[in-house]
């Protein structure tokens, strides 16, 4: 369903909630009010569809990653001055302080502190503050990203889990509301916890990271999670549920569940995984073969003995992926 614009804006205003919906209405008059008004109605009556829900999410983000990359960056007169009174004022420099772009080295160095808190979280890398925040209060996270440098919280923000950004924005259009003093210190504890962040994940950790935490749970509770991630991220979703079996998980299967998986196994492929593989494995997969299937095998893999070690390992991860298939369709069950 296409939203029209008074209804982009209602919704995003119905999920930011009355507060902002009050103040929206009172910069409106006349036809814009009276659409505004109609809209918000329609989705008391109607609620949005989680489709819907996102579409608006995400144009919010883009403009507010475009607003904070184009915003005016004078330094700021006393008149503003005056008006800010919700602690350190926002710097307009680290944007040359650091690289935003990714680079090739996993760590970080230590930067030399200056005892001033936000000017010290400016000189700490977007990604080292982004994972200081990944498991915070949207709220407390709204607050680091306001005294962060425009190109500093844009990319903080880039880095930030996904699922964690739309809260984050809405409380960014939040008015503040905290004290100084609480500020001070959610500031402090942003410090703290990026300084812990010495290096960082590669996306290959990181799925794996997933893929082990998923493998721990059941098939049942695993299926819902990996298709609410296809629909965020289908690249990363496959990534992930092709680690979540892996070759040496067939010591698990039972003996009807090997034969079915040999079964559906290239011969060379198989030949080529089963060089420098344990005895153990070796023993238990030519058992459940018939003995002329046996004997093929064996004699293959006496002259398929140069396999490099990326071969083997691209021969595992196609069985791995057979077997994955097999025990998402139920077919064959690991212990």
């Amino acid at each position: 369903m296409m939203l029209t614009r008074p209804e982009r804006l209602a919704l995003l205003l119905h999920l930011m909630g009355d507060e902002a919906t009050e103040m929206a209405r009172q910069d409106l008059s006349g036809e814009a009010l009276d659409e505004l008004d109609q809209a918000l109605k329609d989705f008391e009556s109607y609620p949005p569809s989680q489709e819907e829900v996102d579409m608006v999410l995400g144009d919010f983000e883009d403009y507010f990653h475009m607003a904070l990359q184009t915003v005016d960056k004078k330094d700021p007169t006393p008149e503003d001055e005056q008006h800010d009174d919700d602690g350190p004022k926002i710097l307009q420099i680290a944007e040359e302080s650091f690289d935003v772009e990714i680079e090739p080295t996993k760590r970080f160095t230590p930067p030399k502190l200056t005892g001033d808190t936000v000017r010290d979280l400016n000189l700490m890398h977007p990604y080292q503050v982004a994972q200081a925040l990944k498991n915070e209060n949207p709220v407390a996270t709204a607050i680091v990203l306001r005294k962060l440098a425009n190109e500093h919280a844009a990319k903080t923000l880039e880095f930030l889990p996904e699922a964690v950004r739309p809260n984050v924005f809405l409380q960014l259009a939040q008015p503040l509301t905290v004290s100084s003093l609480i500020q001070e210190r959610i500031l402090a504890k942003a410090l703290q916890l990026s300084l812990q962040v010495e290096e960082r994940e590669t996306e290959q950790e990181t799925t794996s990271q997933m893929a082990n935490l998923m493998r721990s749970l059941p098939r049942a509770l695993r299926k819902p999670m990996l298709d609410e991630l296809e629909k965020r991220d289908s690249d990363l979703a496959e990534t992930v549920r092709n680690q979540l079996y892996r070759f040496e998980d067939i010591e698990k299967l039972g003996d009807r569940d090997l034969q079915k998986l040999l079964g559906q196994c290239q011969t060379d492929a198989l030949v080529c995984a089963l060089q420098q593989v344990d005895e153990s494995l070796l023993t238990f997969i030519l058992s459940n073969m018939s003995k002329r299937a046996k004997e093929s095998l064996q004699e293959e893999m006496e002259f398929k003995t140069n396999a490099t070690e990326e071969e083997i390992m691209e021969a595992r991860g196609s069985i791995a992926k057979i077997l994955a298939g097999l025990c998402e369709a139920g077919e064959v069950k690991i212990d």
